[in-house]
């Protein structure tokens, strides 16, 4: 099996994890959404127990709307703008037909 095949072969399976992935997502908002609707605040199970409470939102500050008010320079904010670690991104789609 040459090095194009490998790869190949590679790129289906993660496709195919993905999926699987993807598949397993749903199944577990299903399941949580049913423990949300029983109104229980805590479910025993055999193995495992879940406890379901209800959280207040994350608070933002829109901290560039706020900045932008006091009108700064390009210099300002270039001296007090950073650059965040680089990253690799692997992107999955479909295959064209050949």
């Amino acid at each position: 099996m040459n090095n194009d095949n490998i790869l190949g072969h590679i790129v289906d399976k993660l496709a195919q994890v993905k999926a699987q992935i993807a598949d397993l997502k749903i199944d577990e908002q299903l399941l949580r959404q049913d423990l949300i609707d029983s109104g229980e605040s805590v479910i025993e199970g055999v193995y495992h127990r879940a406890a379901i409470s209800e959280s207040e939102g994350k608070v933002a500050i829109d901290w560039k709307a706020i900045a932008m008010k006091f009108a700064p320079s390009r210099q300002l904010i270039k001296a007090h703008t950073s650059q965040g670690e680089s990253y690799t991104t692997v992107r999955m789609s479909a295959r064209k037909s050949a």
